[in-house]
């Protein structure tokens, strides 16, 4: 809580760029993957338009390369562009930057905005960047840096983001839920079923599927942008990383500084300091505002009766950072939290407790202060590792600056980037990058791309100071942006065709399979076919099957929904098709409704909310001039 409310712009002005850049997925409402019709064979500009809006193919390959990343450090596993196209990411990157868009236009119809103050009390929330729990301006450019994102481009994303919460929040206020609805809720959430299932795997099929050059060619002119590449140039570089001349700092030089510098070792006065926060819903009303500060106003009434600040921070404040502490913020000082809590904190003494409830951005709050630390100079022997730390750093810095100054003339000059690198005794790495994919051992940054993108076939930057070290590249190719010749990227092409048309394959399967059953048994039938398949134990709802993970939850779903006796339709999945055949349903037991009841009754106006939200979105597609490669789509 307290890094939301770090002032880190001093003196400096937010400027955003309003720029393509990752969409963060939080839909709740998909295109289906046969909604995106486009079958004319002619490539388009864009990946989508919508109502005139256009999704570039730059845009696009941003995002699903965030999606690859995602991937990657969730499950510490590399997904190819060629597992997105298998598991349908492709296809769901496209259906969320159309959701996307047709969400913010409508909030741009309906005024509403989110203001400079707003988005940066956001950002400075974000824990990743956080140092010791506060905002650290240097760990946000480092995190940034090292997810390969620009800062403006990241600004604006969290802006888009909050205007989808903001809409979302205003579409659910209001809704209610009554007693009815919470026990037909217990009844569907406790009945229990047993079912078979069988599955047929795509995987197979795939083998079975011929693609002639003709249908190849004329998937990748209507899919282009599945298989379009970005601008990319091939790079020969060094890195002159500064710990490699480590420069040895004495306790005197060290000493002198500390003299010479006085003013940076002047500690401000600071307080440390605890508080206790209920929020204000930001579509609450009045109604909201008040019951949020007399909440407030009861904690500090309680705190002065004798009661314990940190008790009561763990049972009431709705600062989740900080409430399992007891509310403690640590130190703070001037300039470092926004106006009003700032004003509140310094107008306290130690042990004292506001006396009337603090209004922020945030909420309510009651402060109180544990301890000071008053003004004056850090002695010397607390600051000097630190002061060592930033000379080394600086004269390592100079002598890598002046190696590479010494080393770029002759590398410019030479025909053997590589070769000539190495006579100086620097390494030298190559590869081929595009715009936003940064560097082994550097990662991303913007102004290294500039130059990089800014060169001719054959042009050596001047050395560039990187976050990790000094650089110089020479960029050796240049490969233009667009679709890759069909030679390519024919594999490519070609499994996705067999993909596609093996999953349809596996489809028809198991809707003839259901059609033979009827109702008879449905794993026998699996078993004469020789396809896998299995029978559940009864489960419900609320107690899915133990081996549920040898089932996709959609195939739960399913038995859970077909009558007793009948069979699902096909139920898809990345993988392959399923049929089920709900053998037993059994009724929920009456006898555990009102043990249930209060916590069904949050968890039924949750779904309602998501369902009105589901709705609402949907209801943006009628009317919206979609079109994707160039060809109008409609909603499944």
């Amino acid at each position: 809580m307290i890094t939301a409310m770090r002032e880190y712009f001093r003196g400096m002005k937010l400027i955003l760029l309003i720029v393509g850049v990752a969409f963060v997925a939080t839909s709740l409402v998909f295109y289906g993957s046969t909604s995106l019709r486009g079958e004319s064979g002619r490539a388009s500009a864009q990946v989508a338009s919508i109502n005139g809006e256009e999704i570039p193919p730059a845009r696009f390959q941003r995002v699903l390369r965030n999606y690859l990343e995602y991937y990657r450090r969730t499950y510490q596993q590399n997904l190819t562009p060629e597992m997105a196209e298998r598991v349908g990411l492709t296809q769901q990157v496209i259906n969320e930057l159309i959701q996307e868009a047709l969400i913010l236009q409508q909030a741009k119809r309906e005024g509403i905005t989110v203001s400079d103050e707003e988005l940066r009390l956001r950002i400075q929330a974000i824990p990743a960047f956080q140092e010791d729990g506060r905002f650290s301006l240097d760990r946000y450019k480092l995190v940034l840096k090292e997810n390969r994102m620009d800062p403006n481009d990241f600004e604006s994303e969290v802006r888009r983001d909050m205007l989808r919460q903001r809409m979302e929040a205003l579409v659910k206020d209001g809704i209610k839920v009554s007693d009815a609805e919470v026990e037909q809720a217990y009844g569907i959430r406790y009945e229990r079923v047993r079912a078979e299932w069988a599955y047929v795997e795509a995987a197979p099929l795939m083998a079975q599927v011929t693609v002639s050059d003709a249908d190849a060619e004329a998937f990748l002119k209507t899919h282009a942008a599945r298989f379009s590449r970005p601008e990319r140039r091939k790079v020969q570089y060094a890195l002159l990383a500064p710990k490699a001349f480590a420069q040895v700092v004495s306790d005197q030089d060290a000493e002198t500084y500390y003299k010479e510098h006085g003013a940076e070792f002047e500690r401000p006065k600071r307080l440390k300091t605890a508080h206790i926060l209920v929020r204000v819903p930001p579509t609450g009303g009045s109604e909201a505002e008040n019951k949020s500060r007399a909440k407030i106003a009861e904690a500090i009434r309680r705190v002065k009766a004798g009661e314990d600040f940190g008790k009561l921070a763990k049972e009431i404040s709705e600062d989740t950072a900080t409430a399992g502490q007891g509310g403690e913020l640590g130190f703070v000082g001037k300039g470092e939290m926004v106006p009003q809590f700032e004003e509140g904190v310094f107008a306290l003494k130690k042990g004292e407790v506001s006396p009337q409830p603090v209004r922020t951005p945030f909420g309510y709050h009651a402060i109180k202060v544990l301890d000071v630390q008053d003004a004056g100079v850090q002695p010397f022997r607390e600051v000097a590792p630190k002061i060592k730390e930033k000379l080394g750093a600086e004269r390592s810095e100079r002598a890598a600056q002046a190696k590479a100054d010494e080393a770029r003339p002759a590398l410019a000059a030479g025909k053997d980037f590589a070769a000539d690198a190495k006579q100086l005794g620097l390494e030298v790495k190559e590869t081929t990058i595009a715009r936003g994919d940064g560097l082994e051992g550097i990662g991303r940054d913007p102004g290294l791309e500039d130059a990089l993108f800014g060169l001719a076939v054959g042009g050596v930057t001047p050395p560039i100071k990187t976050a990790v070290g000094i650089m110089i590249a020479k960029v050796t190719e240049q490969f233009a942006a667009g679709v890759p010749p069909f030679a390519e990227v024919k594999d490519r092409v070609v499994e996705s065709i067999k993909r596609e048309r093996a999953q349809a394959a596996a489809e028809e399967r198991a809707k003839a399979l259901g059609a033979s059953v009827g109702a008879g048994d449905l794993l026998a039938a699996a078993r004469r076919d020789k396809l896998p398949g299995g029978e559940t134990p009864l489960f419900s709802r609320a107690e899915p099957p133990k081996e549920r993970e040898a089932l996709p939850g959609a195939v739960l779903l399913a038995a859970l929904q077909t009558p007793a006796g009948k069979v699902s339709e096909p139920v898809k999945t990345a993988t392959g098709v399923y049929i089920v055949q709900t053998l037993e349903r059994r009724a929920a037991d009456p006898q555990g409704f009102d043990k249930s009841r209060d916590q069904l009754r949050t968890q039924v106006l949750e779904q309602k909310r998501a369902f009105a939200w589901e709705r609402w979105v949907k209801a943006l597609y009628a009317g919206a001039k979609i079109k994707v490669q160039g060809e109008t789509v409609g909603v499944n």
